[in-house]
């Protein structure tokens, strides 16, 4: 059996010097893996550190803009009521407009009535009182027919 313990003991000393070779190359391969995670955590450190002055910028950012929003809403609010005011100022205007214009009218039409009528009635007097008979001729007849078709219109 020394034939079968030589190829036994010759193959253990060849799986442990596999075994060692494997052991070798997974301490290298967790060496470099180490050494990148190391790297990877650098480089997160970093990106961390630029990446919170920009955090800190975009909420300021944002608390402006809020801000700003507010304010506009707050004009606009201010700006419509504004709005309204001078719309319901001009519609009084307006209205009131409308009213004294209607009241100065029929009381402009009244007046001129009369003032036509007066004229109309001394311009028949004076015609009577130039007439010899006291009668109207009928020239005068025709012109006061004109005149009261004038003020009938």
């Amino acid at each position: 059996m020394q034939p079968l313990d030589t190829i036994v003991t010759i193959a253990e000393i060849i799986l442990f010097a596999v075994l060692s070779v494997l052991g070798i190359y997974l301490i290298i391969s967790v060496k470099k893996l180490t050494s990148s995670i190391a790297n990877i955590e650098k480089a997160v450190e970093q990106l961390e550190k630029n990446v919170e002055p920009v955090i800190e910028n975009a909420k300021v950012i944002s608390g402006n803009m809020v801000e700003i929003t507010t304010t506009i809403k707050d004009n606009v609010k201010k700006v419509d009521s504004i709005v309204d005011s001078v719309k319901d100022a001009a519609d009084s205007i307006v209205e009131f407009e409308q009213r004294t214009q209607k009241k100065v009218e029929y009381h402009l039409d009244d007046s001129l009535n009369l003032i036509s009528a007066i004229v109309n009635g001394v311009k028949t007097f004076w015609a009577r009182l130039k007439s010899p008979s006291g009668k109207l001729s009928r020239k005068q007849k025709e012109y006061a027919a004109d005149k009261v078709s004038e003020i009938s219109i």
